[in-house]
């Protein structure tokens, strides 16, 4: 996000927090300072009002960059690259690059987020039980908030609203159910709008007939969630998207064993079949691949006497597996600028998918 400055890194993700944090912190440190602790403890001072609302709010926070971090730590577990955590004024987002590549992946991604905050909510209904702080103490209060709101927070990441952890967790359910990544964003993004006009009529009810306050930021949350999973449902329209890479791939080159000779490479394997790259494989496994780009720096008289194997370009090689998503594969060709990558099936060669490939699926859409 825009407008955000960088807190920290842990386990190697920066943490960013957005200038509407402030906001939110303001809006709950008032609230609890003000109407949930007075309410609770009319004993205590002014001043212990506001700094145990305050460390509350914090740790609320805390929490919340417990339950990205969760998302973000499986994701790259699972082999995804995460380029942060932001917190803003709805809670946190883990910037997870590209779709994630299985029904699995989703599922496990997803799920882990609302069950680290049910776990949080455990352990402070644990230290409550165990009498930390003693009662009517300020630590038994920020324990009690703690425990509630990381519940809540668990419970409401897991209703079923795109893009709501439990909205991404229907979609990896009709995805494997259906085999079609494009159709279960689909479903769960519509669901996900249901839910959030569904939180703006709530919302809009609270405020005319109980709470102003409450009621404008249920409905605020409702229509940012309703935005956001009609954006992904269009974009999950757009031509191509959803597909597997296996529907758009070419067929599988011939590929050449590292001892051939560049001549032999360019007569025989990328002249006749009008092909820019070649796959390199040894004792069966692919060892590298060898494109034109790769001939420029070897001059053309000592063609028959270099090898493919010194010129090739070795591992780690860009390739994904049939069943991912084509813009897993976009995502690898547009960030590592190649114009190819390998597909393969257990690391058996199945097929290259070219920029070409993609664009030939776009003109015909």
């Amino acid at each position: 996000m825009k407008s955000s400055f960088k807190l920290a890194t842990v386990a190697g993700i920066d943490i960013n927090v957005h200038y509407t944090w402030l906001f939110t912190f303001a809006l709950i440190t008032w609230t609890l300072a003000q109407s949930w602790f007075p309410a609770d403890y009319p004993d205590w001072g002014g001043l212990t009002y506001w700094l145990t609302a305050a460390i509350a709010a914090l740790l609320l926070f805390g929490s919340i960059l417990v339950h990205e971090l969760a998302h973000s730590l499986v994701a790259i577990a699972r082999g995804h690259r995460v380029r942060g955590i932001t917190l803003f004024i709805f809670g946190g987002v883990s910037n997870i690059g590209g779709e994630t590549r299985s029904a699995r992946d989703e599922f496990q991604i997803a799920i882990v987020g609302p069950l680290s905050s049910l776990a949080l909510s455990v352990g402070g209904f644990l230290a409550l039980r165990a009498g930390a702080g003693g009662e009517d103490s300020p630590t038994e209060g920020i324990l009690i908030y703690f425990t509630l709101a990381n519940f809540l927070v668990g419970i409401f990441n897991l209703l079923p609203g795109f893009p709501l952890d439990g909205g991404r967790v229907l979609r990896s359910i009709v995805w494997a159910s259906t085999g079609d990544m494009s159709r279960a964003t689909g479903i769960a993004s519509s669901v996900g709008i249901g839910f959030g006009w569904l939180l703006v009529g709530a919302g809009a009810l609270t405020a005319l007939t109980d709470d102003v306050l409450s009621g404008l930021w249920m409905g605020f949350i409702g229509w940012y969630l309703k935005d956001s999973a009609l954006a992904v449902r269009r974009s999950s329209q757009r031509p191509g998207i959803g597909l597997p890479v296996s529907a758009v791939m070419s067929a599988p080159v011939r590929p050449v064993g590292p001892e051939t000779s560049i001549t032999v490479l360019v007569d025989d394997y990328m002249i006749p079949f009008r092909r820019r790259s070649v796959p390199v494989v040894a004792a069966g496994r692919i060892v590298g691949i060898v494109s034109l780009q790769d001939l420029e720096g070897v001059r053309r008289d000592l063609w028959g006497e270099t090898q493919v194997s010194e010129v090739m370009t070795g591992p780690p090689l860009f390739a994904v597996r049939p069943e991912e998503s084509i813009t897993v594969a976009l995502e690898l060709i547009a960030r590592h600028r190649v114009n190819q990558i390998l597909v393969l099936d257990h690391d058996e060669l199945v097929g290259v998918l070219t920029r070409f490939d993609i664009v030939r699926l776009m003109n015909a859409s």
